[in-house]
Order: C-alpha cells, then structure tokens, then sequence
C-alpha cells in the first residue's frame, strides 16, 4: 500500500464517518457455504468497513470496482475512491482486494474520527 492519504477536512470528515441515504445504500451481501449469498446492504464507510472484517466463515460479497465510484458518489470522498481504484486493480483476487480495501477504509475512518475529535476538543477549549 502506498503512503497515508491526506487529511479529510471538517465536512469530508463527517462525511466519512456519516451513513448515507437509505435510497443510496451498496449493495453488499455476504457468501456463506453452504447456503449460498445473503444480500445486504451498507450505508456508511463504518459499516462497509465491518462488513470488509477478515472472517473465517464467510466472504463478502460486494462489487469492488462499483464501490469506488459509491465512495466517491455517494460518500463524496474522491480520494479514497482513487486508492480503492489502485488497489483494486493491483489486487490478486476477491479476496486480496478485499483486504486491501478494508485497510484504506481503517485508514480513512481513523483520519476522520482523528478531524471530528480534534474539532470537538478544539470547540471544548473555547467554551471553557
């Protein structure tokens, strides 16, 4: 993976950590032998990023090269949606990518709890 992404500002950052409409959810289910896919849906970056979880037994089963156009559509996050893009494409598998993705989605919801907390404790100080 390539260097740290830049820091979101304040709306991108609540962006980010927001859930989107329910009329712009992603499709994402999740594929479970021996039943097959169960269909779902994710409507933030913290969902998607639960859903991209390393799991023994079950794959998710969302389309990767969509999800960077829902980032950077519905989310409004460019950047990310670029670096899933890259990673996407340097991706072995279905499986790789998921993992590539589920780290950029770390990332970035850590950078932006990162903004969100510093502008709460930037608010906090003023106050007081």
């Amino acid at each position: 993976m390539s260097a740290a992404m830049n820091l979101p500002d304040g709306d991108l950052a609540n962006r980010i950590l927001g859930e989107v409409p329910f009329e712009r959810r992603m499709p994402a289910g999740r594929f479970r032998p021996p039943v097959g896919i169960l269909q779902g849906y994710v409507r933030s970056l913290s969902a998607l990023f639960l859903h991209l979880a390393p799991d023994p037994s079950s794959l998710p089963g969302v389309n990767l090269k969509r999800l960077s156009d829902w980032i950077e559509g519905v989310v409004g996050d460019a950047e990310l949606a670029a670096r899933v893009r890259e990673e996407v494409a340097a991706s072995s598998c279905h499986v790789d990518g998921c993992l590539r993705v589920y780290e950029l989605v770390a990332q970035r919801l850590a950078q932006a709890q990162g903004v969100v907390g510093s502008r709460a404790g930037s608010a906090e100080e003023r106050t007081s």
